[in-house]
């Protein structure tokens, strides 16, 4: 294709412009009632159409044949066409990204704007794109003359980054916030210019296409002159994956339900089959996050919420969304975006691998917990409390609570760290619990291998058989300084060391 085909399609006319209809409303009205400000100011999304309808507002301006209760432009007049090849004088468009100092501002703008325009019907008008990014000192300048203005001249100040526009700027203009287009309508654009095109895509190709554009009409119409450039005539799904990044829907709701009913197993065969199958984990990471973002948000707000998927996906999202608690689902997506920082590992599924065991062990553990803490309410043994006993265990524990530090490193060096930091809480008959400071140890700690072994240390030192038993300890800081003898240095060092606080 000679032209591509966001220029090719650029609208012509107010009713061409795809979605921000109040805008166009205002624009239209302010035309046709003689109405017009003297300066704009377009804020919003790239590619959501705020240098188009200005060019746009600039024609029907300037057209010589608009009439009176009218306001599209003819498009067909000397003045129409020379604003739209970019030859008029009267239309002045500048990049504030490329003249951002105080000297271009006077001398393409200020000089500029004193004198009147060509067509004495008409108006002269400067687009100034991404206004926010001229000097302080230009910014000066440019008040001036939107506060004294000449007559028929009128300004449109775009930006995407309104925050950086001086707010003397912003109070002397007419605001208008562009939004994001809703993919339907992006589809509804994208299907037009195929059938102009004499191209066949199949419409899943073209949803496609709008979600990954996110509102983004002019990226939306790049991605599928991307993809009708590689076809003949009719775009294959194999075609349209040279272009866009392949999205496993199927895939990604078939680990959100392995994560939601907690089923560890599934997930992680999920993962490694997809690995296996060559698939790109991370576009497939990426698309994860904004299946569950959907979730969350469907569930947070309700069917007001418009989802950006087929149909199909649809009702699995509205499923999700009534079974997949919502604290879940948040801490899911932190632990997710957490584990995307990891950027170098030999293993590329291991950071969504420890993300999807981390929150399933991370509720495991809170289970466990709430076991815990109600499982000593119920239970009709006696439990003795080793921190402020004088029995033969508790001394026996505090006396050789260093050698069993020592008895546990060849086992694991974590395991003998962490113990640095604990301390034992009760016994129930032959059950010793271990108390910790941090639901991270009590992940590590509360495992078969290292319960068991830390159970053989204990019995060895004890001279009687125990188990063990690991639970977060709610006065981790008086119980551990009860136990080492309230040395409040020693207590202080260990937890700096570990990553602990004293409070």
């Amino acid at each position: 294709m000679a032209e591509v085909l966001y220029r090719k399609y650029r609208p012509m006319t107010f009713k061409e412009v795809v979605g921000q209809k109040p805008i166009k409303l205002t624009l239209q009205n302010e035309i046709i009632s003689h109405q017009v400000a003297h300066a704009y100011l377009f804020v919003g999304p790239r590619g959501t159409g705020k240098t188009t309808l200005a060019r746009l507002f600039a024609r029907s301006l300037n057209c010589l044949n608009r009439t009176e209760k009218e306001s599209e432009p003819c498009n067909k007049c000397s003045v129409c066409q020379q604003i739209t090849s970019g030859r008029s004088l009267d239309v002045i468009e500048i990049d504030a990204a490329s003249n951002t100092g105080v000297d271009n501002v006077r001398e393409n703008i200020i000089a500029s704007s004193q004198v009147p325009p060509f067509n004495s019907k008409g108006y002269k008008v400067f687009v100034i794109d991404e206004v926010h990014m001229l000097s302080k000192s230009a910014f000066n300048a440019l008040l001036k003359t939107l506060e004294e203005p000449p007559k028929k001249i009128v300004f449109i100040l775009a930006t995407t980054e309104i925050h950086k526009v001086p707010e003397t700027i912003i109070s002397r203009c007419q605001r208008f916030d562009f939004k994001k287009i809703p993919q339907a309508d992006i589809v509804k654009r994208l299907t037009e210019i195929i059938e102009w095109e004499k191209v066949t895509v199949p419409e899943h190709i073209l949803t496609e296409i709008a979600r990954r554009s996110e509102g983004c009409l002019r990226d939306a119409k790049s991605l599928l002159g991307q993809v009708i450039s590689l076809s003949q005539g009719k775009v294959t799904d194999e075609l349209a994956s040279l272009v866009l990044p392949t999205s496993n829907w199927h895939e990604v709701d078939n680990l959100v339900e392995a994560l939601r009913v907690h089923n560890v197993a599934t997930a992680l065969n999920q993962i490694n089959k997809l690995v296996n199958e060559g698939v790109d984990l991370h576009n497939f990471t990426l698309d994860l996050i904004d299946y569950l973002r959907q979730i969350m948000l469907y569930q947070s707000i309700g069917p007001s919420f418009n989802l950006d998927f087929p149909e199909n996906l649809i009702a699995s999202i509205k499923k999700h969304a009534q079974d997949f608690p919502l604290a879940d689902l948040s801490r899911l997506l932190n632990i997710i975006l957490d584990k995307l920082t990891i950027k170098e590992t030999l293993i590329d599924q291991l950071p969504l691998e420890l993300a999807c065991v981390e929150f399933l062990l991370t509720e495991k553990s809170e289970i466990n917990q709430i076991a815990n803490i109600t499982e000593p309410a119920k239970s009709e043994f006696k439990v003795k409390n080793i921190i402020t006993s004088s029995d033969d265990i508790a001394k026996k524990l505090q006396l050789n609570w260093k050698k069993i530090l020592e008895e546990t490193k060849p086992f694991n060096h974590s395991l003998s760290a962490i113990l640095q930091t604990s301390h034992p809480v009760s016994t129930n008959n032959n059950i010793i619990v271990i108390g910790v400071e941090f639901d991270f140890h009590l992940q590590q700690m509360d495992k078969p291998n290292v319960k068991s072994h830390l159970a053989k240390v204990l019995s060895e030192v004890l001279g009687q058989g125990v188990t063990v038993n690991i639970q977060v300890d709610e006065n981790y800081i008086s119980n551990h300084q009860i136990f080492k003898g309230k040395n409040d240095k020693e207590v202080g060092e260990i937890l700096d060391t570990f990553g602990g606080e004293v409070v």
